[in-house]
């Protein structure tokens, strides 16, 4: 069957790798049905994403979406929308709960687990509209860059089935760079968000912490943790964030600020817009396509009018021991209360053996053993007073007088699926953990916005992101700054799976 979409025929596989607005669009105009969506999508699904293939999705709701399709088609035929998602296909990570369907935050322990209340921003989804067509694979827990998973099998980038996606957020990036939904939601401690959207291609945006409640998430970090919109578009994901943005009461963290039209605010100008670089920072562990890429996008924003200044950023090499200090302890904590949900006796101790070795590793190892006590508590609190408040100052003096950053958003393209532990730059042989995390993790400690959008493709056809970098609560500027960039350049080819 050939569907008409803004006049132009197109076939299935062109349909289902159409933008989020540009779906909404023909949805509301009649072009398209919500159901016939959902139905494409599924039948992608099956063809390739299953567990040979792209192994995007740990649980597939297939029949309770074509059913709420249903509803919502009947309710289109009658004028009438319920937001501006209306009958959109969306996968949600396997990390934030989701009342009808099981929650497993990629672990064995919750394979069987169906919490009784929505995550907010599903209910937020919903609320707008939309499908939930499935739970993505992910990293253990989100304990990881690779997405490969002991218990689900390894999710697979649609570029190279042989490469990873990313982590954690893997699923969510491959099955919406592969056009097995019409967008993805994930969440981002460290990169989890940006990674993944790097390496297959598409959009990816860490809002800044508070601007998206979090309840409902299988947390990692009150400090850090924030969900976000993984999208083909830049207007896809400004989107998704006006409606999952703002206050939630199961959230502390929250922010009641009003939330902007992000979508009308998309202006995309970069005349006089002005960038800086942390070049020294960025040349200590890149790849030469990479390198190659980035240059070119500093060439390209130049173009468009935009001023590139070298900078410093004071403190920056701190990142790295500030976020393991931080998180894992709080991972802990979180993990386990999250656990006592479905078992009031759970302690990291109990499950620990049930979960994969890189896992265990790092929650075992920060407990020395199972016996012992965590972290040290003094080590924890100095971390968050003298190293994360260095690197605060670091950046608030490295953007004085700009508007945004400009850096690769991971040193590499996708390494592959086997090595799971370390890959070679330039010669030299570097942990996969360390070097994804590298160009992401210091904007999560500091609690700065971030987006990433594909800069290219490496020699070898892989995807290549340029992260762009504002202050807190400017999501708005980092959208439109995001969206110049890609109306001009209009990188993003779909994958040939």
């Amino acid at each position: 069957m050939r569907y008409f979409v803004e006049g132009r025929p197109l076939s299935n596989s062109d349909l289902t790798d159409l933008s989020l607005y540009t779906l909404s669009k023909a949805i509301t105009n009649g072009e398209i049905t919500s159901e016939n969506l959902v139905a494409l999508y599924l039948d992608r699904i099956q063809k390739i994403g299953g567990p040979n293939g792209i192994n995007a999705y740990i649980t597939v709701a297939g029949d309770a979406a074509l059913r709420q399709a249903a509803r919502l088609d009947n309710l289109a035929k009658q004028k009438k929308f319920k937001g501006p998602l209306h009958g959109l296909p969306i996968a949600i990570k396997d990390n934030l709960d989701t009342k009808d369907i099981k929650t497993t935050g990629g672990s064995k322990i919750l394979a069987s687990w169906t919490p009784r209340e929505d995550a907010h921003i599903v209910q937020r989804l919903k609320q707008a509209g939309a499908i939930i067509i499935g739970k993505t694979n992910m990293h253990e827990f989100a304990l990881g860059v690779t997405t490969n998973n002991p218990h689900y099998g390894p999710t697979r980038n649609p570029y190279d089935l042989s490469r990873i996606p990313g982590g954690s957020s893997g699923g969510s990036g491959a099955a919406a760079a592969a056009a097995l939904c019409a967008a993805a939601i994930g969440t981002d401690t460290g990169g989890s968000i940006r990674i993944p959207s790097a390496l297959c291609g598409i959009v990816g945006l860490k809002p800044t912490l508070g601007r998206v409640g979090r309840g409902g998430l299988i947390p990692l970090s009150f400090t850090r943790d924030c969900i976000g919109p993984m999208t083909r578009t830049v207007m896809d994901a400004a989107m998704i964030l006006e409606v999952i943005a703002g206050k939630d009461h199961r959230d502390p963290e929250s922010t009641s600020l009003p939330v902007p039209p992000y979508t009308a605010l998309l202006k995309g100008d970069l005349k006089g817009k002005r960038f800086g670089v942390p070049k020294r920072f960025i040349s200590e562990v890149i790849h030469p396509d990479t390198q190659k890429l980035m240059d070119e996008s500093l060439k390209e924003m130049q173009n468009l009018g935009s001023v590139i200044k070298e900078i410093e950023i004071n403190h920056i090499d701190l990142a790295f021991e500030a976020d393991f200090n931080v998180v894992l302890p709080e991972a802990i904590y979180l993990i386990e209360n999250y656990l006592k949900t479905f078992d009031p006796e759970a302690t990291i101790d109990k499950y620990l053996d049930q979960m994969g070795s890189d896992v265990t590793g790092l929650l075992g190892g920060q407990k020395g053993t199972h016996e012992s006590e965590p972290l040290p508590g003094y080590i924890y609190v100095k971390t968050l007073r003298d190293e994360c408040e260095k690197m605060k100052i670091g950046f608030k003096e490295a953007m004085f007088g700009l508007d945004g950053l400009l850096l690769p958003t991971t040193p590499l393209p996708s390494s592959k699926i086997s090595e799971d532990v370390e890959t070679e730059v330039s010669g030299k042989k570097v942990s996969i953990f360390r070097a994804f995390l590298r160009n992401c993790n210091p904007m999560s400690i500091v609690g700065y916005p971030a987006i990433t959008v594909p800069a290219g493709y490496s020699s070898i056809g892989l995807p290549v992101g340029l992260q762009i970098v504002t202050r807190p609560w400017e999501e708005d500027k980092l959208l439109s700054m995001a969206y110049g960039f890609e109306q001009a350049t209009q990188i993003r080819k779909a994958s040939k799976v």
